[in-house]
């Protein structure tokens, strides 16, 4: 049995039906090894965006006996951290008073009673928790060379404290202008 195969305006070519089946399956193939190509091509960009619309929660860390998470950047940021709140019994939030904007790279400095440092970081984000054993401590919170510092008290019951932080001109105008670099204007 032979089968006609076309190509455009060609004449017809005869061929028997097992050739045919061949390439029928060989084309069969080459369509399977595209569309995965397209699939694992396009895989990463699916992660991506399902990244950005669950991004990773933020990540517990632990020195000298504390744990601490910082972060609460954006809606979903915000709503990651409070979903893991109950489980420390130190929360800071750092905001600028005049609007209310949060603030974040703010540096913090917890000391113990005995004047012994056990952490020392750096805000990802306007909320920072901290899982404290029962005891008082020193803390040192910086941003823009002003300073806030204080004795707290951790207790089983969570205590909640927010640090306002003044934030200067160019940095508010970077806050509304909604860009990562600050703009200035050119000198004449």
């Amino acid at each position: 049995m032979t089968a006609k195969l076309q190509r455009g305006h060609e004449e017809n070519l005869q061929a028997p039906v097992s050739h045919h089946r061949s390439l029928a399956m060989r084309a069969s193939k080459v369509e399977r090894a595209a569309a995965a190509a397209l699939l694992l091509g396009t895989a990463p960009l699916l992660h991506a965006q399902i990244l950005a619309t669950h991004p990773t929660p933020p990540e517990i860390h632990q020195s000298a006996g504390v744990r601490y998470v910082s972060g609460g950047m954006g809606r979903e940021g915000l709503r990651q951290m409070q979903a893991i709140a109950g489980q420390f019994n130190v929360r800071l939030s750092f905001q600028d008073p005049s609007e209310g904007n949060p603030v974040s790279g703010v540096t913090l400095i917890l000391v113990n009673e005995q004047g012994n440092r056990l952490l020392r970081l750096v805000s990802d984000g306007p909320l920072v928790y901290l899982k404290l054993p029962h005891g008082r401590y020193y803390l040192t919170l910086i941003y823009q060379d002003v300073d806030h510092e204080q004795w707290i008290t951790a207790e089983a019951e969570p205590m909640d404290l927010t640090f306002l932080f003044n934030l200067i001109h160019l940095e508010r105008d970077w806050l509304h202008a909604r860009t990562r670099t600050p703009q200035y204007p050119t000198p004449t």
